[in-house]
């Protein structure tokens, strides 16, 4: 990537969902790249602007070897992968890493609801990345959150209301407190609609037109890689290339220089539970690739980018989830807690979008190295 100033780099990222836009647009086009798709969602955005999930493509449309990077799967970690998308294209670097037969596909603003209105769900209180699961057939069971929904997301927000919660999650686990990601909170549930991580009842909006995409755009793909940008977890502006564990990892321990979770963690829990390892999180967008696009070889997983800790990232989703089920976003309390999920999810740190615009090449780099030699 070479020197950059962190000010060059704080370009490519944008205050809100319209900005971003608009400089992904921009720099597609200086990318010597096409607008393939534009999706118009039936709702607003606060400003009152319109949102849409937009499809673009550099290099050539009909390439049976594709990459494929999609932002705000988690509507409000758009900020992030908005600003690897525009600062990936804005620096041409598909004309210096891709092979001739190689396209690279961008999906900016799969969940623009989400990305628009500052929260990680969609407009259904949704979160997509639970909701790629056969709605025909049994939804998954989460026993751990039946048990203790009304910890999880109580109905009280303050803090001795969160404090007695948690106490009472660290008891069921009898473990000395809440400071980790229980089964309950972070597996995902199908039981409440107003609940955090709840996966839906039926596909949502953003899920459907993704799906629409991926099939009308990339059925004629024969190997395609899949980078998902996530954040929230891990030490501070760490991409961690979560790929493993799963039938969609396809060939990412070739491709990458790390993919979690490791060859010794897998045999570790192999042993632990005699030979099977369940994939914990159901209804994934990378699993879903599986199912879409049959013909393919695929590789799909995701990149997370730590930014504070866990127990304060896991508290701004319960907050938000809180505030918008039973209090005022535009209250004091409200813009607060708004303020709250931005920062464990976008740090205002300078120094945090360069580590993750450096890193986002690189795994690019590997990626599109991958591709040609497959």
């Amino acid at each position: 990537m070479g020197s950059v100033r962190p000010s060059s780099v704080a370009s490519f990222f944008s205050r809100d969902y319209a900005e971003a836009r608009g400089k992904f647009l921009a720099a597609l086009e200086v990318a010597e790249g096409k607008l393939v798709e534009s999706a118009l969602h039936p709702l607003r955005g606060p400003d009152g602007g319109t949102l849409h999930a937009d499809l673009g493509v550099v290099g050539p449309a009909d390439a049976r070897k594709a990459l494929l990077l999609v932002s705000s799967t988690h509507g409000i970690e758009g900020h992030c992968g908005s600003g690897c998308q525009v600062g990936w294209l804005r620096w041409r670097h598909h004309w210096r890493d891709a092979a001739p037969d190689t396209a690279v596909w961008l999906l900016h603003a799969v969940n623009p609801h989400g990305f628009a209105w500052g929260r990680r769900v969609t407009e259904e209180n949704v979160d997509l990345n639970r909701n790629f699961v056969d709605f025909s057939r049994p939804l998954p069971a989460n026993p751990d959150y039946e048990a203790l929904a009304a910890h999880v997301n109580p109905r009280e927000w303050s803090d001795a209301a969160i404090a007695a919660a948690d106490q009472a999650i660290a008891r069921h686990y009898g473990l000395p407190d809440a400071d980790f990601l229980p089964r309950a909170i972070h597996g995902g549930q199908y039981v409440n609609d107003k609940g955090t991580y709840f996966g839906g009842f039926a596909p949502t909006w953003a899920r459907r037109n993704f799906e629409q995409m991926v099939t009308r755009h990339l059925a004629h793909v024969e190997e395609l890689c899949v980078i998902d940008y996530h954040t929230g977890l891990g030490p501070l502006g760490h991409g961690d290339m979560i790929y493993g564990a799963s039938a969609a990892e396809g060939r990412a321990r070739d491709w990458f220089d790390h993919v979690t979770p490791t060859e010794e963690d897998l045999e570790a829990a192999r042993k632990a539970s005699d030979g099977h390892v369940a994939n914990s999180i159901p209804g994934t967008l990378a699993q879903r690739m599986l199912e879409l696009l049959p013909g393919a070889r695929i590789t799909a997983g995701g990149i997370e980018y730590g930014t504070h800790d866990v127990r304060s990232v896991l508290k701004s989703i319960r907050a938000d989830n809180w505030l918008w089920n039973h209090g005022d976003p535009h209250s004091p309390q409200g813009l607060e807690i708004r303020a709250f999920l931005r920062e464990m999810f976008y740090p205002a740190l300078p120094e945090w979008k360069v580590m993750v615009l450096s890193r986002s090449n690189d795994v690019i780099r590997q990626a599109l190295r991958g591709l040609a030699l497959a």
